[in-house]
Formats: C-alpha cells, structure tokens, sequence
C-alpha cells in the first residue's frame, strides 16, 4: 500500500477551505504541467474530472470520478469530505479530503494512493509513489490554501 497523508491547519473556515479545494480547475494552476477537464456542471456524486499531465500532446491522462462528496454542513459540526477514485488506464488509487473545524479556521486531512495500472513490481512501485505523491499533492494542497488565504486577507 502507497497511501499518504497530508494534514494542513488553516485560517480559514471550512466553507473558504473547501471552496479552494474543491475548484478542480486551480488544481491545473498549481500542478506543474497539468491541465485538468472537467464534466459540465457543478462537482457532485459520480462527475468526473481529468488531469492531463505533461508537454504538449505528450500526457499522462489522470481519469477520476467523485464517490464521496458532502459539502460543508450548515449548521452542525460533522467534517465536509470528498473522496474520488482513479477510473483511467494509467493510474489507479483515490483521494480523501476530510475538512473540520479547528479553532479559528480549519484542519484538512488528504490521504491519498496512487499508483501506475500495470505494477509489476508493487514493493518497489509503492515507495516511489507514495513519495512522488507526498511531494506533488503537499504542493498542491499548499498552494491552492495559500491562495485562497491570500485573497481572505485582501478582504
């Protein structure tokens, strides 16, 4: 197994910490080389999402559908969670988004596996995966808080 697990604090509350998470099309401005597709619409239980990364023509097509999605609550305390699952012909795995508050703002919990389809050597895969993950999704989950902080200041 390849899961990782990447806890951030924010100062931001649930709601402003799952609207940055939750804007699939930013994922393609902070993941270097990827541009990502989306199915019409608003995210919801079975969308789905695709992130091409690579140059030019020459991409790794990430295919994804949503089989958990509740928004934050409005009025009592449970967490705001997501979790989509890897459907393509290149990678398979998942991604759990957790969101609770957390004092003045809020706590994301991502845990995440990933790994190529075809694995002929899982034990020497899952280390490298899980490393390359940690380092592209820590970025990720960092950059796209920061900027939503960034623009909660401004207000």
């Amino acid at each position: 197994m390849s899961a990782f697990r990447i806890v951030r604090r924010t100062g931001l509350d649930v709601e402003e910490a799952w609207a940055a998470l939750t804007d699939f099309e930013a994922h393609g401005d902070v993941v270097p080389l990827t541009r990502l597709e989306l199915d019409p619409g608003p995210p919801r239980l079975g969308w789905g999402l695709h992130a091409g990364t690579g140059v030019g023509p020459i991409r790794l097509w990430d295919h994804m559908i949503v089989t958990i999605w509740s928004p934050p609550p409005r009025i009592d305390a449970t967490p705001a969670e997501f979790r989509v699952v890897k459907i393509g012909r290149w990678l398979r795995g998942w991604a759990h988004v957790v969101i609770e508050p957390d004092g003045s703002g809020s706590c994301v919990e991502w845990t995440e596996e990933v790994l190529p389809r075809f694995d002929p050597v899982p034990r020497l895969s899952a280390p490298l995966s899980r490393r390359a993950g940690e380092r592209i999704f820590s970025r990720t989950v960092e950059g796209l808080l920061i900027r939503a902080e960034a623009a909660d200041t401004l207000r």
